[in-house]
């Protein structure tokens, strides 16, 4: 009998994190060298040159810049809310989620330090940060508004009855 609420637990334990695991290790992947701005470019360019015919060299590499800086911003919102996600049953979900991003973007800069292709930016991390707490501002507001609806038809009907 306990092996089956054993073998539950578990179910729930790995459909809560097991993705925030896997969006952790995704964006380690993209911090390595297959992430670099010269690896990207191989997809990226060609969707900018269709995009923007006429646009040089220079214009070109500037959406290349700007395309990658809100790669981290999405990537990070999206680590935002899979740790929204993975910790709704704690109390303090919220910052322990933002400490999630924060640890995880610190991490992913320096491990980008370290790899030639590659360079670490403080900027890299403001922006990484900034998607994370983004969604989870976003998250937060939404569950507050769902809880202040639903308070206020519980109310409503309670006057009614």
């Amino acid at each position: 009998m306990s092996d089956g609420i054993g073998v539950r637990k578990w179910r729930v334990w790995l459909w809560s994190y097991a993705p925030l695991f896997v969006w952790i290790a995704v964006i380690f992947l993209l911090s390595s060298d297959s992430g670099s701005m010269s690896n990207t470019s191989r997809f990226v360019r060609p969707i900018l040159v269709f995009l923007f015919p006429t646009a040089d060299e220079t214009t070109l590499l500037f959406y290349h810049g700007i395309v990658r800086k809100l790669a981290h911003f999405t990537e990070y919102a999206i680590l935002g809310a899979l740790a929204i996600r993975a910790l709704e049953r704690f109390k303090y979900r919220y910052i322990l989620a933002v400490s999630i991003v924060i640890a995880v973007a610190f991490a992913d800069e320096i491990g980008q330090s370290f790899r030639p292709s590659r360079t670490a930016s403080i900027i890299d991390v403001g922006i990484d940060i900034a998607g994370g707490l983004v969604m989870i501002t976003a998250l937060y507001l939404y569950v507050q508004m769902g809880s202040s609806a639903t308070k206020k038809m519980r109310a409503e009907k309670r006057n009614n009855v």
